[in-house]
């Protein structure tokens, strides 16, 4: 039952808008970042992150850990994008995470009119959403591996922060594969290639996490060395065979084949390394990196 006789009209409208109004909401605020907008904005405020200063980069790529241990990473990643303002200002965020769930396969958008956040809704590239579903049957608009993965909502409110009015185009990739690795570069590449101007492209990437402590902190020390040395290629395979194998190192490596970045020097946008001990006693590595 809708509604109470005398209000069947008036809650019919609201009933109607919830269900056209899809908003896909947060999981992990309170728990890996505040969900109070005061204290989000007091965090922005500590790390030193301001809106409208910053770098130019094109591409950065950000840690999904908890903001207690990785915040500040986020931040400087953000940062190194943080001068794109007037009409260098993004008008779209393309923001690429991982699912860490290892039964999905596939690339999944989403179908989500926004993500909420506690510095406001985000709303999502329709459009963009539609060119990318439109060029492989790869991509699946569905919204079930959204809900449940909080690799891109932990980056959410530094978007919103940072780039108030941009819209988001949230990509997850399951269980990482070449193929949908080499479909997701491709794709990247042809719908975004003309919008470079107006895009900006974030990649959520914890480096490193393995049973043996010395061996994270070996493949972190790895990826750092080839981001402070601008060494793209020799980036790429490390990737590609497996001497970087941080969580997301698929997505940075389909961001890299795609091209977009070709023109774009890697770097350090953090000369800090971040580690916490996570499940399983696996030691985890969080860098910022981005591309200019």
């Amino acid at each position: 039952m809708l509604s109470a006789p005398g209000n069947t009209n008036i809650n019919y409208v609201d009933a109607m808008i919830a269900l056209e109004k899809r908003i896909r909401s947060p999981i992990v605020d309170g728990l890996f970042y505040p969900e109070e907008k005061a204290k989000v904005l007091s965090y922005m405020k500590g790390i030193g992150l301001e809106r409208g200063k910053g770098g130019l980069a094109q591409a950065i790529i950000a840690p999904h850990g908890a903001w207690e241990i990785s915040g500040s990473l986020a931040g400087a990643a953000f940062a190194s994008a943080g001068g794109r303002t007037g009409w260098k200002s993004p008008s779209r965020v393309v923001i690429m995470g991982p699912i860490h769930d290892n039964r999905e396969k596939g690339l999944f958008l989403s179908n989500s009119h926004s993500f909420q956040t506690p510095l406001g809704d985000i709303p999502v590239d329709q459009q963009a959403t539609e060119w990318l579903e439109s060029y492989s049957p790869l991509f699946e608009e569905n919204d079930i591996p959204h809900l449940h993965e909080h690799s891109i909502e932990v980056l959410l409110p530094f978007v919103k922060y940072c780039f108030p009015r941009a819209a988001i185009v949230p990509i997850l990739m399951g269980r990482p594969r070449v193929q949908y690795t080499t479909t997701l570069a491709k794709a990247l590449r042809a719908v975004f290639t003309p919008e470079t101007e107006k895009t900006l492209f974030v990649v959520s990437f914890n480096l490193s996490k393995q049973p043996d402590e010395m061996e994270a902190l070996g493949m972190a020390k790895h990826c750092l060395k080839l981001f402070r040395e601008g060494k793209r290629d020799d980036l790429r395979e490390a990737i590609h065979s497996g001497k970087i194998t941080g969580c997301g190192s698929a997505l940075v490596s389909a961001l890299l084949q795609s091209g977009l970045v070709d023109a774009a020097r890697p770097c350090l946008a953090s000369n800090t390394l971040l580690s916490a001990r996570g499940e399983k006693g696996k030691t985890m590595y969080y860098g910022a990196f981005s591309f200019v």
